[in-house]
């Protein structure tokens, strides 16, 4: 891509992946020579208007306008195009050849709690869509989202009456028909007959007080969790003395 004028194309582009912005400059007499000889309509005609004509591209109070000179401090690399278009040809082969693309790979933790993420969506629960994925040895063993039991109608189909009434958040838990993501991840993996002993678990929230007691009886010996989940201390506090490594891992 060429004629990036304003950093927030750059920010852009640096979000969309790896990403390197080469500064390609002249000389003013160059640029004043180069531009008379493309003789196009609306460039200077001389080298003062041709100076003024810059400046307006420099820099500008309007924040939507062009900024070349932000722009250029954002740059990886500085090219002079002084020469002829063959020797700055060979000037940016040599540099493309430089040029070294790192790749961001995200950790192990983050790349699993992405997952969750993604398998939070399949949840059916009106009130909170919430996943957990149980890991070892680097390999998911099991996952799990919230909402109501297999064979029961979908809570978002009306099966949870609490969940498609008006509680207040954290009341009358006891009428709500649905299973947490963490407790349907370990009650998969036990139905399909796999240990999850010394597994790690991440959820997209953090355990309540049923499913930490869950987490502690499975043999799990690590959480990561994102979300922090409300009134949760006698949880969080009951996982660190039963020796349940907690993390907090913001997404």
């Amino acid at each position: 891509m060429d004629s990036i004028r304003h950093p927030a194309e750059v920010e852009a582009l640096k979000k969309a992946g790896p990403f390197t912005l080469f500064h390609i400059f002249a000389p003013l007499e160059a640029r004043f020579a180069r531009s008379v000889a493309r003789a196009r309509d609306g460039d200077a005609l001389t080298l003062q208007d041709f100076i003024r004509q810059e400046e307006r591209e420099f820099a500008s109070s309007n924040a939507a306008a062009q900024q070349l000179l932000e722009t250029e401090r954002l740059a990886n690399r500085t090219i002079e195009n002084s020469g002829t278009v063959e020797a700055f040809g060979e000037q940016m082969a040599t540099a493309l050849r430089e040029l070294e693309v790192s790749f961001a790979r995200p950790s192990w933790d983050q790349y699993f709690m992405d997952i969750a993420v993604k398998v939070a969506a399949r949840s059916n629960c009106m009130k909170r869509q919430v996943a957990a994925v149980v890991v070892s040895d680097k390999r998911i063993i099991s996952t799990g989202y919230n909402g109501t039991p297999r064979g029961v109608k979908n809570c978002n189909e009306g099966g949870c009456p609490r969940c498609n009434g008006f509680s207040d958040s954290g009341r009358n838990l006891e009428e709500c028909l649905c299973s947490h993501g963490e407790e349907n991840a370990i009650v998969q993996a036990s139905y399909h007959g796999i240990a999850i002993k010394d597994a790690t678990l991440y959820t997209t929230y953090s355990p309540c007080l049923m499913c930490s007691k869950m987490i502690i009886n499975a043999g799990i010996r690590r959480v990561v969790y994102n979300e922090a989940y409300p009134l949760n201390d006698t949880a969080t506090g009951m996982l660190r003395e039963a020796g349940v490594d907690l993390v907090r891992l913001v997404v």
